[in-house]
């Protein structure tokens, strides 16, 4: 019997060297694989909190935009908004901005979005409210003056002439608001309803009898205290304005509503009639002989070497005369024009002509009061407004 064979032991352990090895590679291969696809996750990671971050400040930069914007101009619902220019990022990306404007009570509130041209799907949103400061005061507690406003005291009324109120008193003044400075006289005093808000009193609006009602002011007397009363925009700033948009009128007046910023200047020493305004007006409340219209009321202002020129029957107008001289107007009472707002004096005022109407209007409170006007002079942010999510 032959003996038995055996096999090599060490054929043996170079096949379980040569498994191990392979075993060993393939798992690098896993952990290399594993390590690469971890470290382009990262990386794509990175680059998308990178764009988002670009993103926002693009949509920051959009809200920029809108403040610089609202500082100079006048937005009211309807109107389109202003398009940012494109912001291209240090990455070479360029982010388009898109602006939606939404009016508020307080101001306008702005919301941006900004969008990669190349990925849209790489977006930001930001918001913010600003405050656009104009001719009167923006915050709620401020709204149209009474249709007599005086630093002084009122002569005694004489002809026969109409006032009719809304819901507020019928004059106010710098002295003491008594019978004795604001006499009733002939004046008559009625309440109306502008029940279709047009701001033009119709014969059915017309109410009852109502009673002269005198409200007292601070600050008088003193050196433009009526307008500092009212107003939030100084005396010089709004004559600048004026004189810069080209509002300056010594004769033909234009009829109807004005381009902004709704201020005249009117230098003239004499009586204006009818037949000095200049231009071709229609619809409601806008004829040849009206300044102003109801939805784009206008303030006229007298300066002190105008003196006191009387705006007499035939005219209408929709907005607010103020005389800033302090003594012409006490002989000088107001012509017979009508007015749908208000008459300001800087001192004493004449007993108003015959035929002479004063209709109280509302243009709303606040910011609502510088759209009308259509005066805007500078934007400032609001505390508390801005966020950088979308709430819709």
């Amino acid at each position: 019997m032959s003996p038995r064979k055996s096999r090599p032991r060490r054929r043996q352990s170079g096949a379980m060297t040569l498994l191990v090895g392979l075993l060993l590679l393939v798992g690098a291969g896993i952990l290399t694989f594993s390590a690469t696809r971890t470290g382009v996750i990262e990386q794509r990671i990175a680059n998308n909190e990178f764009r988002a971050r670009e993103a926002q400040q693009a949509a920051q930069a959009g809200l920029e935009y809108a403040l610089a914007w609202l500082a100079e101009n006048l937005w009211t619902t309807g109107d389109a908004e202003p398009t940012p220019p494109p912001v291209v990022a240090a990455s070479g990306y360029v982010y388009q901005t898109r602006l939606t404007f939404a009016k508020q009570l307080h101001g306008v509130c702005a919301r941006a979005q900004a969008t990669a041209t190349a990925e849209p799907e790489i977006l930001a949103n930001a918001w913010e409210c600003f405050n656009q400061t104009g001719l009167f005061d923006s915050t709620s507690a401020t709204a149209m003056p009474p249709p007599l406003v005086l630093a002084g005291c009122l002569a005694e009324p004489t002809e026969p002439a109409e006032l009719f109120v809304l819901n507020a008193g019928a004059v106010m003044t710098g002295r003491a608001a008594n019978a004795s400075c604001l006499p009733q006289g002939s004046l008559d005093i009625s309440a109306w309803n502008d029940g279709n808000d047009n701001r033009l009193l119709d014969l059915l609006e017309e109410g009852a009898s109502a009673p002269f009602d005198r409200t007292a002011f601070g600050g008088c007397p003193g050196a433009l205290c009526a307008w500092n009363r009212l107003f939030d925009m100084s005396l010089e700033d709004a004559k600048a304005a004026a004189t810069a948009s080209g509002h300056v009128y010594t004769n033909h007046i234009p009829c109807g509503a004005a381009a902004p910023p709704g201020l005249y200047l009117i230098e003239t020493t004499g009586p204006i009639e009818a037949v000095d305004l200049a231009g071709t007006c229609s619809g409601a409340g806008g004829g040849d002989h009206s300044i102003g219209t109801p939805q784009h009321p206008i303030l006229l202002i007298v300066p002190e070497a105008s003196g006191c020129p009387s705006f007499n029957d035939g005219i209408d107008i929709h907005g607010i005369v103020y005389y800033e001289s302090a003594s012409a107007c006490a002989t000088h009472g107001w012509g017979g024009a009508r007015v749908h707002g208000a008459v300001i004096w800087e001192g004493d005022a004449g007993a108003p002509a015959a035929n002479a109407r004063f209709v109280e209007t509302d243009y709303g409170t606040g910011s609502h009061l510088n759209d009308a006007f259509q005066t805007i002079r500078g934007a400032t942010r609001i505390p508390g407004t801005w966020r950088d999510w979308d709430s819709d």
